[in-house]
């Protein structure tokens, strides 16, 4: 499975969560073995445009007379993230001469899945039931969510319900301002949270019809344009 986001989506997603996160960036140029550190403040999904930290007052004036690509690289939950960009001017500089560039068209991220996943955690209105029979319901929360897969958060006292390879034929989830849809889904991992206090489990979905693949990227792009 490729390591490189290639789809513009996927791209726009994952950097709209590196300005999230308000990681520190590696920013470095070719030739030049020194490097320095930088943050993600703005992406203009519009304009196609990505604004940095100038890290150094001086840099900028330097660079652009020289360069026109820079290499940025990252730790974004423990997995590496690198790409290029093409350095732009900025007409309009202001007194912190922030780099601005154009959208990556590739961003090496080398998740073990066909799509970037979203974090939902933090997002009250969105609801996750699991219905294990007619009879047996776990609320739970969502933590991450994609176009194949999505990771939920139970109890650890639930941990007993779940092993790897189970089917699960019923997930049913609400997101803000969509029809709810269920999914079946097989459980791919599972892991201890919190001091025992919770389970994550990881499960691959197993439908994929196209108005919930919809109804998921509406989701995705209103939640990061918010």
């Amino acid at each position: 499975m490729s390591a490189h986001l290639t789809n513009k989506l996927d791209i726009y997603n994952l950097l709209k969560n590196i300005q999230k996160s308000k990681q520190l960036i590696s920013l470095s140029f070719e030739s030049l073995p020194d490097y320095c550190l930088t943050s993600l403040l703005e992406v203009h999904h519009d304009a196609k445009v990505l604004i940095f930290d100038e890290p150094n007052p001086e840099i900028s004036a330097k660079l652009f007379a020289t360069k026109n690509e820079a290499f940025f690289s990252l730790k974004l939950d423990h997995l590496p993230v690198k790409f290029k960009s093409t350095l732009i001017s900025n007409n309009a500089r202001n007194k912190y001469n922030d780099i601005y560039t154009l959208f990556p068209d590739e961003i090496y991220y080398p998740q073990n899945r066909n799509y970037y996943r979203f974090i939902t955690e933090y997002i009250d209105e969105v609801k996750a039931t699991i219905f294990l029979s007619s009879t047996k319901k776990l609320p739970c929360q969502l933590i991450n969510l994609s176009l194949n897969g999505l990771c939920l958060r139970f109890p650890y006292s639930f941990a007993s319900c779940f092993h790897v390879n189970q089917m699960i034929d019923d997930i049913y989830i609400e997101l803000p301002e969509q029809n709810g849809f269920s999914v079946s889904a097989k459980v791919q991992n599972m892991r201890i949270e919190n001091n025992y206090s919770n389970i994550a489990v990881g499960l691959e979905i197993h439908q994929h019809r196209s108005s919930i693949e919809k109804t998921i990227q509406q989701f995705i792009f209103r939640a990061e344009n918010i």
